[in-house]
Order: C-alpha cells, then sequence, then structure tokens
C-alpha cells in the first residue's frame, strides 16, 4: 500500500475473504455516545443481519475495542467477509 498526500491518493490492494473493510463509521479511543436503548437495537439488526455468524463478528468487534481502540459501528455483510469454506472470519 502507498500514499500520496499531496494528490489525496490512498492505493489500496484488492482483498480477498476473511476481512474487515470500510472503517469510515468508527470512532478511535472513545465509544459513541448512545443510550442502552440504541445500542441493544443495533445489536439486534447486526445479528439479524449476520445470523449464525454474529458471535465472530462480536469477537472481531470485542478485539478492534479492546486490543486497538477502534470502536467500529458499521459491521455488514458486505464489510466483515468470512471464508466461504469455513464461516470464519
Amino acid at each position: 500500500m502507498d500514499s500520496d498526500e499531496a494528490l489525496l491518493v490512498i492505493e489500496m490492494t484488492i482483498v480477498e475473504p476473511p476481512f474487515i473493510l470500510d472503517f469510515a463509521s468508527a470512532y478511535v479511543d472513545y465509544p459513541p455516545e448512545f443510550s442502552d436503548d440504541v445500542m441493544e437495537d443495533w445489536r439486534q439488526q447486526k445479528h439479524f443481519q449476520f445470523g449464525d455468524n454474529w458471535g465472530h463478528v462480536q469477537i472481531l468487534l470485542d478485539v478492534l475495542e479492546n486490543t486497538y481502540g477502534i470502536y467500529f459501528l458499521d459491521p455488514s455483510p458486505g464489510n466483515i467477509k468470512f471464508d466461504e469454506t469455513t464461516s470464519e472470519p
């Protein structure tokens, strides 16, 4: 990967599953300020979106949060992709 600050360009590679992409809706070093009710609705929606993979997604989100201080608010099946053969990230 490379970048050019003068041109405002980031070179990115094409990736294959498993991957996590799109950190545009992430908070760094501090969690978002949402009520418990809003977060519970969010969790239910994400559980519905990911189905059986929701447990794996929760582990990934916990690692991002607890290891890197990244609060990733936009997990979706389009930006967290699992290996088709194992259903594991």
